[in-house]
């Protein structure tokens, strides 16, 4: 069965990497060679198994790539690139824009952006903001370097909306909402995300348990993914994923069973993220 889109499909799932490689553990200050290794996984085994089993379904993804995991493993991202799927911009190493200056994020955005055109010859459609936070200047800065479409709110489930600027979320009054950019927003969760669900990482003051049955995180992807079948006309669904967790046998299994259901589906379809822009807008 074709995973393309037709005319008479209204439901497009969008199956997105975060191909963090070393560069979060790196963020994060964990850096010795055992966590080290995690983002290697990733990379080694993770990125392989998961183009094979996009190769076999016939889909295409959205990758979202730190330039510091191109500048590491160029010929991997060229080879994700070659495989048909979209390469967009994560950062450089994993950095949490909240915590940066105007021109450092620049700087950051410049430097990403000629990572990810030294192995596809063009600047990326899209961005993702690493740990899922941005600043006030975030949206701002991606217009004015040309994005198109920004994959790090939460303001919606199934439904792109256009990205604002200028918000005044005073404490002491009602919020005053900004104007409204040409940037779509493809929203995300947190419960859509493999990270929180599957990774275990204590290192003080860091404790995410993880390591959840995949069955059940199979359950709660699925009932998104129905609801929004049942109770909207036309939607996006977005699953976020990282190499280095959802690569493991069992976690792999689950996501092919779930890409079989949704293939079965009549009005359901794979899709980039980029390629839905102009139809949004």
């Amino acid at each position: 069965m074709s995973v393309n889109q037709s005319p008479d499909r209204k439901y497009a799932v969008c199956l997105t990497f975060d191909f963090d490689a070393v560069s979060s553990w790196l963020a994060l200050g964990l850096t010795t060679p055992a966590y080290l290794s995690r983002g290697e996984y990733g990379a080694r085994v993770g990125v392989p198994r998961i183009l094979s089993l996009l190769k076999k379904y016939q889909i295409p993804a959205t990758w979202f790539v730190p330039g510091h995991t191109i500048d590491t493993y160029p010929e991997l991202v060229k080879e994700i690139s070659r495989g048909g799927h979209e390469i967009a911009h994560h950062g450089y190493c994993h950095e949490n824009p909240a915590k940066l200056s105007e021109p450092e994020e620049s700087e950051i955005i410049l430097k990403g952006i000629e990572s990810i055109r030294s192995v596809t010859g063009q600047p990326p459609a899209g961005y993702r903001s690493p740990a899922w936070d941005v600043s006030n200047n975030t949206i701002r800065l991606l217009r004015d370097h040309g994005f198109r479409y920004d994959s790090s709110l939460m303001g919606n489930d199934y439904t792109p909306y256009k990205c604002r600027i200028n918000d005044k979320p005073w404490t002491d009054r009602a919020v005053e909402f900004g104007e409204e950019v040409d940037i779509l927003e493809f929203p995300v969760s947190w419960s859509l995300d493999d990270w929180p669900h599957f990774e275990y990482v204590f290192s003080p003051p860091f404790l995410w348990p993880g390591l959840r049955a995949a069955s059940a995180i199979q359950e709660n992807w699925l009932s998104d993914f129905e609801y929004m079948c049942e109770s909207v006309s036309v939607g996006v669904f977005v699953l976020t994923m990282h190499p280095q967790v959802i690569a493991r046998g069992h976690r792999m299994m689950m996501l092919e069973r779930l890409i079989r259901i949704m293939i079965s589906k009549p009005d359901a379809y794979f899709s980039r993220l980029g390629d839905l822009v102009d139809s949004w807008r």
